[in-house]
């Protein structure tokens, strides 16, 4: 029998058993990343768990999860963004992804971390270790000529620009006033000065009254002579006057640009924003997931009159399994574990909880996917208890 360990990482062990996994599994080889580089990347990270599992010594499978703090009902919870998971060729299919994914999760649970998310490689690999999906972000295509009728306006204010660096703690207070009333935007806990430093994006803020009311992040891709993509992987804003400014400023590239591509929330509507906008969206090929990690923890969220109890599965996090019950107390949710006595009025997978919790799926929906079958009953008090709703992840990694 082989001898399997897991623990977690760091110093020159991370390095060692980490560098290897991540080059062959998650990038074109060979030739392999430059490791002093990729080195220069991992040390000065902040904020990271790096766990393994080592078969006869020998680094089998890796996984990373990065502390973050998500908006889930209107409370901000601790939670994290899984990444980095891979794992050797000669391993594969042996369950140590398994293994190291829940350690890492053992691990999370202790930091105090409620919830996790991830951007799967496979979907339906990630579902089965308790994640359910969010709906994706939009891609919307236009022609800056498109928005130029807003060249001839006087919008108010306007829009400061600036390499991302000069303003990266702005960004980042911007974005804790945005997660405090978007469900479901998380961003990590630690600033990522290395990636802002290296200004790869302009940041253009919609500025009224000295007060940023949107801000997008954005890079003019292309080669010269030909024309550039105006591409903004960050597109946000609090009033429509901050929408409209940070089109105006797309407009201002139409010479330089001949086509703009805007990353947004999935509510968003970009055909409604101006007549003849011709606009095409699509969904970004990766949707992102995520699980409720704690079920102890889930209270304080917003919630809907109501009360039901449930036994809960979740084999990937013991901690969760049993009978609790969920309960709506001024506005707020409760939850309790309960003795095996008696009857609950469901079972459920964690992922229909997961999916009640943040809104993205109808308890109707469980017994075709495997999660549970609540009765119409119970049905209704959960849809009361937790109203479906817009939900916007934010990070991506």
């Amino acid at each position: 029998m082989p001898d399997i360990q897991i623990r977690c990482l760091e110093g020159d062990e991370l390095i060692e058993a980490m560098y290897g996994l991540n080059a062959y599994a998650l990038h074109a080889s060979p030739p392999l990343t430059n490791r002093e580089e990729w080195e220069g990347i991992v040390r000065p990270r902040q904020g990271v768990t790096y766990m393994a599992s080592f078969e006869n010594g020998v680094p089998a499978s890796g996984a990373a999860s990065t502390a973050m703090v998500q908006n889930v009902r209107g409370k901000l919870f601790d939670a994290n963004g899984v990444w980095g998971v891979a794992s050797a060729p000669a391993s594969r299919r042996n369950g140590y992804c398994r293994q190291t994914i829940a350690a890492l999760l053992a691990s999370g649970r202790d930091d105090g971390q409620v919830f996790s998310t991830l951007y799967p490689f496979r979907e339906s690999f990630y579902e089965r270790l308790g994640y359910v999906t969010f709906p994706a972000c939009l891609i919307a295509r236009f022609t800056p000529a498109a928005v130029t009728p807003l060249l001839r306006r006087d919008l108010g204010g306007r829009v400061e620009q600036c390499l991302i660096s000069g303003v990266y703690d702005q960004y980042r207070d911007y974005l804790a006033r945005m997660r405090l009333h978007t469900h479901g935007m998380g961003f990590f806990v630690h600033a990522d000065w290395a990636s802002a430093r290296r200004n790869r994006f302009w940041l253009a803020q919609a500025m009224v009254a000295g007060r940023t009311v949107g801000l997008m992040l954005y890079e003019l891709k292309g080669d010269e002579p030909t024309m550039f993509c105006f591409r903004a992987i960050r597109f946000y804003y609090d009033t429509a006057q901050g929408r409209y400014l940070l089109l105006q400023w797309i407009a201002r590239h139409v010479d330089q640009a001949d086509r703009a591509e805007l990353w947004l929330a999935p509510a968003e509507r970009p055909e409604t924003w101006l007549a003849d906008l011709a606009v095409k969206t699509e969904t970004e090929v990766r949707a992102p997931m995520g699980r409720v990690l704690d079920v102890a923890r889930l209270g304080g969220m917003a919630t809907g009159p109501g009360r039901f109890t449930a036994r809960l599965s979740d084999p990937l996090c013991p901690w969760n399994e049993g009978v609790w019950r969920f309960e709506s107390a001024n506005g707020e949710l409760q939850t309790a574990p309960l003795a095996a006595e008696g009857q609950p009025d469901c079972h459920l997978t964690v992922q229909g909880l997961t999916g009640l919790v943040y809104g993205t799926h109808d308890p109707e929906d469980f017994a075709f996917r495997g999660w549970g079958a609540p009765s119409l009953a119970v049905q209704a008090t959960m849809r009361t208890m937790f109203p479906p709703l817009a939900l916007h992840l934010h990070e991506r990694f």
